[in-house]
Formats: structure tokens, sequence, C-alpha cells
């Protein structure tokens, strides 16, 4: 063969693929019933019933549509639980406001925008491009790090209390909208630095750029109180009624999990990466003052045996995971052996690692583990609560294989009370960059 693709090599790779009949009868089906369903194989699906014998008790599933606030409905996922228990109410009954959590997230990472901009040594704009300042400057992503920020410095509330917004269903338009408000917000600040504005001046300006921001994210949210009453029904079936609660005070009165120490632990292979190092991600938090996500890179083996002590604390687990293949939202089974996609499609897999190194995998969704099946003291298959509502899936959750883990899971949010001394003493290790 040549450098190019020659009709002569068409007509070589025709006359192969023709000459195993089988290739017409496998595209005449993938044509008319698609190649997932042409290739799934039910004995996978078989082979991961809905059964566990570690679960968490159920609670009412949240549906994200298209607000991409994974990162935000997985941490309420976390704490939703112990604080429907505190309150002595049903957790099927209780449900908190992501509106609340996105309002304040949007809001600092205008602020953080401005901050780059009135803090950076250079004025030239072509320069604060290149560092991507203004790429993504308040788009709808976070993580465990962002949550906690969040919750710490604004509280929460109940979703009665701010309950979703149309356009909290749907990320885009404000997205949009917002985004380039803040770019020109921030080339205004550019070019009065050019003018020789102190610190000072600058930040006055940013003061009333941020009113304005507030007054855009109250008009698509909802304005966030400042106090609130919350009435609901106990599990005694008594009705109760909190009164001029700030959303700080709700926090501090009925969240009694200390989401401070949770902390990253990840399996990420790269070449010379070896596990017990610590890590940290520069481009990962861009909410201001919040420090780099840092992170213990171990096992995927031991990031199970963390979460199963998690788990039969009662405590759900935070997952960053990889979710666009080998999944099937019908029976909701997470498995890379369900799709027989390298006998009927040519189709070669990657490891994790080369996976990784390729761009092929990342982390790109957050969910809740809240079971797990234990045989032989070995994990099985695990319950992964998801943020789609309960329509998909097994009522809204995935079946996760254990192989599943080993390749797509990425990173679980543990306490780090659940660390061995050995991982705990390598955590507090100090950070390296990651490459």
């Amino acid at each position: 063969m040549t450098r190019e693709i020659e009709l002569k090599d068409i007509k070589q790779f025709s006359e192969k693929y023709n000459k195993e009949v089988e290739n017409k009868v496998i595209e005449e089906k993938i044509k008319e019933y698609g190649l997932d369903r042409v290739c799934i194989n039910k004995r996978i699906i078989e082979e991961n019933p809905a059964v566990f014998n570690i679960e968490l008790e159920e609670t009412k599933r949240y549906n994200q549509k298209d607000s991409l606030r994974c990162w935000a409905f997985s941490g309420i996922n976390v704490i939703k639980r112990n604080m429907a228990n505190n309150l002595n109410m049903n957790t099927m009954d209780f449900e908190l406001s992501d509106n609340f959590i996105t309002f304040f997230h949007r809001l600092e990472k205008a602020n953080t925008t401005y901050e780059k901009i009135i803090t950076s040594k250079t004025i030239d704009l072509d320069k604060i491009v290149k560092k991507n300042i203004l790429e993504n400057p308040v788009e709808e992503i976070g993580n465990w790090k962002t949550f906690v920020g969040i919750v710490k410095k604004y509280g929460l509330v109940p979703m009665t209390v701010m309950p979703i917004t149309i356009e909290g269903e749907n990320a885009t338009r404000v997205t949009n909208l917002f985004s380039e408000t803040v770019r020109s917000n921030a080339i205004t600040l550019l070019k009065l630095k050019m003018q020789n504005k102190n610190t000072e001046q600058l930040r006055k300006v940013k003061a009333t750029m941020l009113a304005d921001n507030y007054d855009f994210l109250s008009k698509a949210y909802g304005e966030p109180v400042e106090i609130f009453n919350y009435d609901y029904i106990d599990k005694n079936g008594n009705s109760v009624s909190l009164k001029n609660i700030t959303p700080n005070q709700f926090v501090e009165q009925f969240l009694s999990i200390d989401i401070e120490n949770f902390v990253f632990i990840s399996n990420v292979p790269k070449k010379n990466r070896i596990y017990g190092q610590k890590l940290k991600n520069p481009t990962s938090i861009n909410i201001n003052k919040m420090k780099y996500v840092e992170f213990l890179h171990i096992s995927a083996n031991e990031l199970k045996e963390l979460a199963i002590k998690q788990l039969k604390d009662n405590i759900p687990v935070m997952v960053g995971i990889y979710i666009r293949k080998f999944a099937d939202k019908e029976s909701g089974v997470l498995d890379t052996r369900l799709y027989d996609y390298e006998d009927l499609v040519k189709y070669k897999s990657l490891n994790k690692e080369d996976g990784i190194l390729t761009g092929d995998i990342e982390l790109h969704h957050w969910m809740t583990i809240t079971g797990v099946q234990i045989e032989e003291e070995i994990s099985k298959r695990w319950k992964v609560e998801d943020s789609y509502g309960n329509n998909e899936k097994v009522n809204g959750y995935y079946i996760m294989n254990d192989n599943y883990f080993d390749k797509y899971v990425f990173t679980v949010i543990i306490h780090k009370k659940y660390l061995t001394k050995e991982q705990l003493e390598l955590y507090n290790q100090k950070g390296i960059i990651e490459n």
C-alpha cells in the first residue's frame, strides 16, 4: 500500500469484506436494529442482578436533565441521608436545592475570572487568552471540592425553598450568555489596567460587575434567600416548622458529616506514575481561593476496599467515572463484556493507561455508589446512583460490574478516617504537580 488510499485498495478491502458471508448478515442487522442492540450479550446482563448485600437506604432520584450538574447532585447524594436522619425525615421526602448551589458556583467563577485579570502580570489580551483564563470562565463543571467550598461558605436550602427553574434544567443558554458577559467584563478590566488603574480601583469596578452578575443569575435561577422557613412532616407523622433559619444555620444544625475531611483517592495510571504518589491538578479548580484538587494515586483494588469501608458505615461514595462505553440504560448494567464489539465489528480495546494517555477515556461524570455485592470477601458488582431520574436503568441506578470499576472508575471521595495509616501518611505528603 502507498502513502495514500487508492481505489485499488478500496477494491481489495471490499473483496476481503465480502468473502466472509456473515459480514453482510451483521451489516443488515446493524442497519436495521443498531449497533448496540445487535452486539449486546444478554448473558452478561443475567450475570449482573440488582442484588447487593451492602445497600444504603433508598432516596428520591434527582433528574439533572441538561443542567450538567452531576457534581452537585452527587455531592447532595452523599449528604442527603445524613441530613434527612438529623431532621427525622423519611429520606424519600427530603431534597436539597441544586439551584442554590449553582447560583453561587457561577457567581464565584465569575469572580475568579475577574481576579485572574486583576492580578495578572500581563495586560496583553493574546497572552491572557493563551493562559485559557477566558476559555470557559463560568462553565457548569465542578467536583467534590467545589461542592464543599460552596456549602461551607453559603450553606444549603431545601428544594422547596429554591426550586428548579426552566433555565436551571439546561445549562447551555445561561452559560453562553453569562460567559460572554464575563469575557466582556474581563476585557474592560484589562483596558482599565492599561490606563494604570490600581488594584483598589479595579476591585471597585469588579464589585459593580458582580452586582450585575447577581442580577442576571437571580432572574435565571431565582434569588437565594438569606432567611427561610421550612415546614415538613417527620417520620412520626408530626408537622415540624423551622422558622427564620439561614442556609448556613441549616447546614450547621442538620449536617453532621464532616465534609471537609473527605479526600480524592484515585486510580489514574500513566507512564512513570507509581502507586502511593500524591498529585495535584492545577487546572481542576477555578473558584477563587480554593486549593487545587489533590489526590492519592493507588490501585483500583485499594479504591474498592476504601469504598466498602465507607459504605459499611452507611455513607455513600461519590465516584468520578467514564460511562460512554459498555453501558446499557435499559438493564442498567455497566460491564466491559456487555457488547461483543470485538467479534462483530473488529473493535480494538485499550487498557486504562493507554486510554487515558490517548484521550480515549476521561473522568467526565460524577455519580454515587450506594451499595455493593461481596462474595467470598471479593466485590462483584456495585450499585451506582445516577442523577437522571428513575425512568431508566434500575429505578435510576446502574449495576456496575467489578471489571468496569477497574477500567473506568477514576476517583472515589473517601473520608480520611477510612484510609489506612500508610495511605494517610502518603496523602499528607506534599503534592506533586500533575504532568
